[in-house]
């Protein structure tokens, strides 16, 4: 049985919560009328039913636009016992953001009480957990419920998503739009190297971290040199007897705890003076907040290749870690050969301490399996292990991790792990109506600051919403044309950016090399780029056969609620 939007309000979550119905969004709308009976951008003609999945930041901020909106109700579904998505999830040691804390956070919910330059993810997720509570957000969202399937219903324009919840139980529900606020880093998964089912010892993902375990005086292995082991290894060298760090690629690793006005040589705390400061004095730490995040987003001028602000930050970085490794041996293995930036730069200053201590080797030798007691390198040596930590990360294909049906049955999920993903613009996808998407493919998570990102995204689905509502819209689904356009201009610009660099990363598809992660640009080019919508980049079906019917009756809004009929005198100037 599919739950319509009604139905679905007005019954009970898994988490006890209830929610108030709008009959509304049932509504029949005759389309034989020869004029509407209702004034001009009448949005109560067209209400809607969203469908969210996801309840990290990205979803919270969607929900907090939605909230605003009239004649517009909403669910949103999540897949964990609470919200806050990504930072819900990782509790591995030294689990934390390598952005500053002030700068990763929304621009209208700004948290002065940060406790540290760069906050532990537990700190992470109480922000966006306050922030949801603050905006009544959490009685909108269904916990411990996962998406496993969605589905377009063309006869009917609908979105019917699959629903398992924790009880087992499975349910259908229908709607309007379908909202995919999932995120990127959703779907953990284990590096594909053979025989890792047959390792004896401990065996742990980062991103499924056991509490549990304890890794003193163990031989361990780390899997992984990204942002996740660069944070994890610090925590885990002092007390092991052995740590093992595999590593298949070097990257950039600055020894400093951040950059600019945030960098410091550890993790330092805000005194009591600071947060009071911040707190007390609006102007000081708006200013605080904009120079962190102009640094932020200056910073986009090194991505271009071979312009002398690459050249330099690239000399610089090297600089900076040959200073920090004594080894020349160790500087040849970490020190990368290819453009700064071409994978994600990460302060790491307690990772360059920790690889030189006596009891952690560094293995470039690539691994050939995992056997029994250990792992087997290329070179036939087997490392005898008491423990794998595999620091390797989320599948970052952007394949959503259930069916995702459009037009003519056509899968999105097939379509991308048959070929390198591609949106539009990171937010829609054709062939998929009245779908929309947070952090799709080429979206600006590399390009500078990135919450302010996905408010306007948020702010940019909220104008198709409207639209679709004051237009009478049945549907709005991109030309494939133009989506094909966007990609070529995509690749073209990233051929003078540094995400096609030589580097392996995760930014890149494997096989056509193309840039499938990161906008063709920075973040200030991306927001002004969706402030301005191009609707007439959209296939656009009207609910009635004359697409004036939202004329109404010849009448405004301002003319039936008896309001000022002369607003357009308020700003009367003389010559």
């Amino acid at each position: 049985m599919i739950e319509t939007s009604s139905e679905l309000l007005n019954g009970h979550p898994p988490n006890g919560d209830t929610f108030n119905g709008d009959s509304r969004t049932n509504l029949e709308i005759p389309v034989d009328v020869t004029y509407g009976h209702y004034s001009s951008y009448d949005d109560s003609r067209r209400p809607l039913h969203v469908l969210v999945a996801g309840a990290g930041p990205s979803g919270i901020a969607m929900a907090i636009e939605l909230l605003k909106l009239p004649n517009i109700t909403f669910d949103i579904f999540d897949k964990n016992p609470d919200v806050g998505g990504t930072w819900f999830e990782n509790r591995y040691p030294g689990a934390a953001c390598d952005i500053a804390s002030h700068a990763y956070q929304y621009t209208f919910a700004s948290n002065p009480n940060w406790s540290s330059h760069f906050s532990p993810a537990t700190e992470i997720y109480q922000y966006f957990r306050d922030v949801a509570e603050k905006f009544g957000v959490l009685e909108r969202v269904h916990l411990a419920s996962q998406v496993i399937s969605a589905r377009w219903v063309s006869q009917r324009s609908k979105w019917v998503l699959g629903i398992t919840q924790g009880d087992g139980g499975e349910r259908e529900v229908e709607g309007d739009v379908f909202i995919n606020a999932a995120g990127i880093l959703n779907q953990w998964k284990w590096p594909d190297i053979p025989g890792l089912d047959v390792f004896k010892g401990s065996k742990l993902h980062t991103a499924n971290w056991d509490s549990s375990w304890d890794w003193g005086d163990k031989k361990v292995a780390v899997i992984g040199t990204g942002a996740t082991g660069i944070q994890v290894v610090p925590k885990l060298q002092p007390t092991v007897q052995n740590l093992e760090v595999y590593m298949r690629s070097p990257t950039y690793i600055l020894p400093s705890v951040g950059f600019g006005i945030e960098s410091s040589s550890f993790n330092e705390p805000y005194t009591a003076e600071q947060k009071q400061q911040f707190r007390q004095d609006s102007q000081h730490y708006k200013n605080f907040r904009k120079a962190i995040e102009q640094q932020m987003n200056e910073n986009f001028a090194g991505s271009i290749k071979k312009t002398s602000a690459q050249i330099e930050g690239r000399k610089w970085a090297e600089s900076m870690m040959r200073k920090s490794i004594k080894s020349t041996e160790l500087q040849e293995k970490l020190i990368p050969k290819w453009e700064l930036g071409c994978r994600r730069l990460t302060p790491g200053r307690p990772y360059l301490e920790a690889i030189q201590q006596d009891n952690v080797s560094i293995v470039t030798t690539s691994i050939q399996g995992i056997v029994e007691n250990g792992i087997e390198t290329s070179d036939g040596e087997i490392h005898q292990l008491d423990a794998i930590v595999c620091a390797t990360g989320f599948d970052t294909s952007f394949v959503p991790g259930f069916d995702l049906f459009g037009i003519d049955d056509r899968n999105l999920r097939s379509m991308w792990a048959k070929s390198h993903a591609e949106a539009y613009m990171g937010l829609a996808v054709s062939g998929f109506p009245n779908y929309w998407t947070f952090l799709g493919p080429n979206t600006p998570i590399a390009n500078g600051s990135l919450i302010p990102c996905i408010e306007s995204s948020a702010k940019y689905i909220v104008s198709a919403l409207t639209k679709m509502q004051k237009e009478q819209i049945k549907s709005m689904n991109i030309k494939q044309k133009i989506q094909d356009a966007f990609n070529e201009y995509t690749q073209a610009v990233h051929k003078d950016l540094v995400w096609s660099g030589s580097c392996r990363s995760w930014y890149k598809d494997d096989m056509t090399g193309a840039v499938t992660a990161v906008w063709p640009g920075s973040s200030i080019h991306f927001m002004d780029v969706v402030a301005s919508p191009r609707w007439e980049d959209y296939e656009i079906e009207y609910i009635h056969s004359n697409l004036f019917m939202f004329m109404g009756d010849g009448t405004s809004d301002r003319e039936k609620n008896k309001s000022d009929l002369t607003y357009y005198l308020d700003d009367v100037k003389l010559m």
